[in-house]
């Protein structure tokens, strides 16, 4: 190999050469070419999607969905199989109460996703198939993929109304982790943190990459995700190193990454625990307020990014206003809503339903059936998949994207009329969303 040496011994293996990283060859070798043959089977197959449904004894037209996909790159000893066998204990947990004599208010529905690595297709086929039905009645998501994929501390990814759930479910489960006994999750994931501001665990943004998109970016379903993961800080890697090869075995599982089966057992009672609150609650257990201090966050990063540019704000008379009203708007929507529903007679059915149903059209509310430019498939206004890595996510994509590499669009005129219509966009999605919050008349 030609290119500089590797950078320390780590990479050095036993033979009397040069390990050097490339690219390309060295010496005499240098004109060499690598000829590979891929045997790659293409033809069209029938996939496999199993659906389970626990009906609901009050609410049975309101879904609380728990979908994980079962296929595998190579053996999947990670990816699916923590999230395949934690599914499958979540199923027989509530089989279980139901045998029992308990039945949640709302209908959960179990889903084990085919085809994921192929593209999401088992997921999202069913989804598009259901899309009438899931926007009338599908109240949230919680996704199922790998358990770990890391052995250091919780990670979550969700929409910012489940903020509050997780917080507190957290708070209820016990820490597997060494050294914490008796310690709550939620304590040792904030101790995990170095980054943590006004003592609260961080949350990330859903992007993709599983099989939550379709239900979250397409539908605008609230949607959450949780596992173990690595340390952020030490660990440079973009995951876990033997990701989809064949050394991500049920040994690799067993012998260094989870050997108590501890760490899966706390995201089985965390991921079934999510899915009870959000099933069995009076009062559908999402805060609109965190909505409203996310989207003050992400209009400041957003206008951040943009006063870069600062020059040409001023010259093509870009203002971020109407945004920034239709934010404070929101939250103030969102307090009073909050006020109203904390004053709520829960003796009154038909006005807990009301409320409820508010509180699953939020999201909703922030899909744009017109969908991203050059991006129709994801609509949700709020956020996206990142253009330049579909794993990580994008808050007020459609700015974002408008504002990427502008300086070097041949029409630059053009380029900032598309960033105000795409503030327009926001500004008025996220009004819109703040109307649906108000007192129903």
């Amino acid at each position: 190999m030609g290119g500089p040496a590797a950078p320390d011994s780590s990479w050095k293996g036993s033979l009397h050469v040069s390990y050097n990283i490339g690219p390309g060859f060295a010496g005499n070798s240098s004109t060499r070419k690598v000829r590979m043959h891929v045997h790659t089977d293409n033809k069209i197959t029938r996939i496999y999607n199993v659906i389970g449904v626990l009906r609901g004894a009050v609410e049975p037209d309101r879904y609380i969905i728990l979908g994980g996909h079962r296929d595998a790159w190579v053996f999947g000893g990670i990816d699916p199989t923590t999230g395949a066998a934690v599914l499958q204990e979540v199923v027989r947990s509530f089989g279980k109460m139901k045998m029992e004599g308990w039945r949640p208010k709302r209908t959960i529905i179990f889903a084990s996703w085919d085809a994921e690595e192929f593209g999401l297709l088992g997921s999202t086929e069913w989804a598009e198939e259901n899309a009438r039905v899931l926007q009338e009645r599908a109240v949230a998501y919680i996704n199922s993929d790998s358990s770990i994929e890391g052995n250091y501390t919780l990670r979550v990814d969700c929409t910012p109304l489940l903020y509050k759930l997780v917080y507190n479910v957290t708070k209820e489960i016990l820490s597997p982790d060494e050294g914490y006994e008796n310690k709550s999750l939620y304590e040792t994931w904030k101790c995990s943190h170095s980054d943590v501001v006004f003592s609260i665990c961080r949350i990330n943004k859903l992007g993709s990459g599983s099989d939550f998109e379709a239900y979250f970016q397409r539908l605008g379903i609230a949607s959450g995700r949780v596992r173990y993961t690595k340390n952020r800080v030490t660990d440079k890697f973009s995951n876990y190193p033997v990701y989809h090869t064949v050394y991500e075995t049920f040994e690799l599982v067993e012998k260094f990454y989870d050997p108590t089966f501890k760490k899966q057992l706390t995201i089985a009672q965390l991921r079934g625990k999510l899915v009870y609150e959000l099933a069995d609650s009076q009062v559908i257990p999402f805060d609109c307020r965190d909505y409203g201090e996310a989207l003050k966050e992400y209009s400041n990063r957003i206008y951040k990014l943009a006063k870069k540019h600062e020059e040409q704000l001023k010259l093509y008379k870009v203002s971020f206003d109407p945004l920034f009203s239709a934010v404070v708007n929101f939250s103030k929507a969102a307090d009073e809503f909050h006020r109203r529903l904390e004053q709520v007679d829960k003796k009154d059915p038909l006005t807990v339903r009301i409320m409820n149903d508010q509180l699953m059209f939020i999201e909703r509310a922030f899909i744009d059936p017109l969908g991203l430019p050059g991006r129709k498939f994801y609509r949700h206004v709020i956020f996206a998949p990142s253009s330049h890595n579909k794993y990580a996510a994008e808050s007020f994509p459609g700015i974002y994207d408008a504002l990427f590499d502008i300086e070097s669009k041949a029409d630059q005129r053009e380029a900032w009329e598309e960033v105000k219509r795409q503030i327009s966009i926001a500004a008025f999605t996220v009004q819109a969303a703040a109307g649906t919050l108000k007192e129903v008349a």
